[in-house]
């Protein structure tokens, strides 16, 4: 079984600056090593469901909690967690939502060569650097609104204050070209905007990619598990389409990225995470991801450090983030005898992918 929970979901308001990071995490444990875990952690002594929130906050609960980052169970066999900066997916879905509609509609595809990641890292790094910081949050607020609740006016001022961007005095060379090819998208808006929020939703590539990465691990089509919030709950019918997909297992997609459709998975159930020590693990790390990277100047920062040192959380590959040098020129490598899009276009129908 194949337990999933999350932490720092804002849904599509990525940019909420109380909560910068989206996590997600997957624990594959069977029902004897859960016994083992609980017997060994001193389950019963905390006499509630097991939240990472409420625990790190006192002695009693961060015992406990060491105790189960600790435990030669909770390794990387058994757990997988992995994050978004929703920040820099902001710069992604601007490439992935406008810019890639534009040249799709070209007929050139920007993810061969990895010209979308150059773009979007492009893009961010050059906007954590701007001097005009006020101008910035308003250009990535803009692009986050008309994305929420497209309408004339929230289009209207997304590309007014990518202009305004453009022309500003602080705005370097590189930036001001890319930043340019936004414009052009314009006419392109009303095909891109009907699939904006479902593009923007961080739930469905961070569960995929995790699901993905079980199966190249064990060939198994593990049952899934998970809480009965919102990401999840908005999600399954769409996740058991992929699922579902009426093809033969098709592995598509770049260089190290490959995965296989249909989604290797076997049953998809909700459940009350009190009623599944399994999701509590999975909170526990997803929300512990959420709290190592979040700044902060607490009282909490030492352990804030502590959690950061756990092996677990180190060199995390399954992630939304900014790519390093090294990865870019490696995928820019990257051929594709399939391109998951249009896998994904050719196989998909209206009855069943309302969100295709």
């Amino acid at each position: 079984m194949l337990y999933f929970d999350e932490s720092g979901y804002t849904g599509p308001d990525l940019t909420n600056v109380s909560q910068p990071y989206f996590a997600l995490a997957s624990v594959k444990i069977t029902n004897d090593e859960i016994a083992c875990l609980k017997k060994d952690i001193g389950y019963y002594e905390w006499g509630k469901e097991h939240h990472f929130k409420s625990m790190y906050t006192n002695p009693q609960g961060r015992a406990i909690l060491d105790k189960i980052f600790n435990h030669p169970l909770m390794d990387a066999n058994h757990v997988l967690p992995s994050f978004a900066d929703k920040r820099y997916c902001i710069y992604a879905n601007i490439v992935n939502i406008l810019v890639e509609t534009m040249y799709y509609n070209k007929g050139i595809n920007l993810y061969e060569g990895a010209k979308n990641l150059i773009l979007a890292n492009g893009l961010y790094y050059f906007a954590i650097r701007h001097p005009n910081k006020d101008l910035v949050a308003e250009f990535e607020k803009n692009f986050v609104t008309m994305v929420r609740t497209p309408s004339v006016a929230s289009v209207a001022d997304f590309y007014r204050t990518t202009d305004k961007l453009r022309e500003d005095t602080g705005t370097e060379s590189g930036f001001f070209e890319m930043l340019s090819e936004i414009p052009l998208t314009i006419q392109y808006i009303k095909e891109a905007l009907p699939y904006m929020k479902f593009y923007i939703d961080l739930t469905i590539p961070l569960f995929s990619v995790s699901v993905q990465e079980w199966y190249k691990r064990t060939g198994e089509k593990e049952d899934v598990l998970f809480d009965s919030s919102e990401p999840f709950f908005a999600n399954k019918e769409f996740m058991e389409y992929l699922r579902d997909m009426d093809v033969p297992e098709t592995v598509v997609g770049y260089g190290k990225g490959k995965h296989v459709y249909p989604l290797p998975i076997g049953n998809i159930e909700i459940a009350k995470s009190h009623e599944e020590f399994g999701i509590q693990l999975a909170d526990i790390f997803a929300s512990a991801l959420v709290f190592a990277l979040t700044p902060r100047t607490d009282k909490f920062v030492k352990y804030q450090n502590k959690v950061r040192q756990l092996p677990i959380f180190q060199n995390i590959k399954l992630n939304i983030a900014p790519s390093s040098i090294d990865f870019i020129e490696e995928r820019m490598q990257d051929t594709a005898d399939i391109d998951p899009l249009d896998f994904l276009c050719m196989y998909g129908n209206s009855k069943n992918t309302k969100q295709d």
